[in-house]
Parts: C-alpha cells; structure tokens; sequence
C-alpha cells in the first residue's frame, strides 16, 4: 500500500524528469542541478520563506510575484519556469525532494551511481580506488563515493550501492559487487578489520 511518502516521491520525480528532458535538450542538464541545489541551500537558511513558498493557504499570486522577482533575468528561464509551473500547482513543498530526484535521474541519465561509505576511520586511497574499480567492473557505471567517517562504527566499513531505482539488470551486477565486498569483509575480519555491506 503507497504511503505519503511514495506519494510525494512519485510527483517529485515526475517532476524532476520533465525538467532533466527539458535541461538536458537545451544543454543545461548541470546547470539545472546547480541551480535546484541553490534553491534548496537557500531555503535552508531562509525559513521564513521556505515557509511561505510551501504553505498551501498563502496566496500563489503572492508566491509567483515573489520568485520573479527574486530570480527572474540571475537564473535560467527553465529554472524559474519550473518553480513557476510547481506554484501554480502547489507543489513547492516539494522542492527539496524534486532537487534529490532531479540529481538521481541526472547520474542515472549518465550512467553513474552513488556509493556512500562510511567507515570508522578515514579511507585509505588504495582501499577507495578498489571500492570505485569493483562498483564500476559491477554496474558498467561510474561510480561516485560520498566518504563519511562515523567512529560509532566498530572497526568496520559500511559501503551503501545507490540510492535510487536501477534497472533490473544493473541490479543484478550491484549484487554480484555487493556479494564480492562482504566476501572482501569475511576476509578482512579474518585478519582483525570488519566489513558490513549493505544493498
């Protein structure tokens, strides 16, 4: 049964592809991210007018004014087009979740994927570059490591593969990485270091 959640999550990246299809006919593909990154970073700070933008009393006249102003003619047409259009249909509360599905569907588009990789001390270069060969020998994509050392982790590795929905076949080779890593694990544990692989 689809929560709120998957709710919110299915309109974000119905949102986020027609913008990529539209960004990336014209070139702007990143600079569509950037720009989407921008307006999630000022939001962040900006409360009062995150508030305002997501609030489905305010008035969307008021609302429209507003990021004209604020944005018309210092970023792309495309950009504010589509603020304009998700006004209108009063879906700016969900700004942030279209700019993170907006980055997925970009990297998928490019054949990338995410690794997160959290580990209990910094990563060695040697042991990164492996991690980077084996996702990239798995999927046939690029992968990108997001590196976060969490010491709560007990002597240990935590490797996340992508975020995002991949194709069936792309799956499969993800679990064939996976099953490779915490094979890689068992043996490191053997010798006194732990890996923990999660899909």
């Amino acid at each position: 049964m689809a929560t709120a959640a998957d709710a919110r999550a299915t309109i974000a990246r119905t949102y986020a592809e027609a913008i990529l299809a539209l960004a990336a006919a014209s070139g702007a593909a990143h600079e569509i991210a950037g720009e989407l990154d921008g307006f999630v970073a000022f939001l962040d700070g900006q409360p009062e007018v995150d508030g305002f933008l997501a609030s489905p009393v305010e008035d969307a006249e008021a609302k429209r004014a507003l990021l004209e102003k604020a944005f018309r003619g210092r970023a792309s047409d495309l950009f504010v087009d589509a603020l304009q259009v998700m006004c209108v249909k009063r879906r700016l509360g969900l700004v942030r979740e279209v700019a993170a599905a907006y980055a997925g569907a970009l990297a998928e588009s490019e054949h990338r994927v995410r690794v997160l990789v959290r580990s209990a001390v910094p990563l060695a270069d040697a042991l990164r570059r492996e991690l980077e060969a084996a996702v990239s020998r798995a999927t046939g994509w690029t992968a990108e490591l997001a590196l976060r050392v969490d010491p709560g982790i007990l002597g240990g590795l935590v490797v996340r593969i992508g975020d995002e929905k991949i194709d069936a076949s792309v799956r499969a080779r993800l679990e064939e990485a996976r099953a490779a890593l915490l094979a890689r694990g068992v043996r490191e544990m053997l010798s006194g270091r732990t890996a923990v692989v999660e899909g």
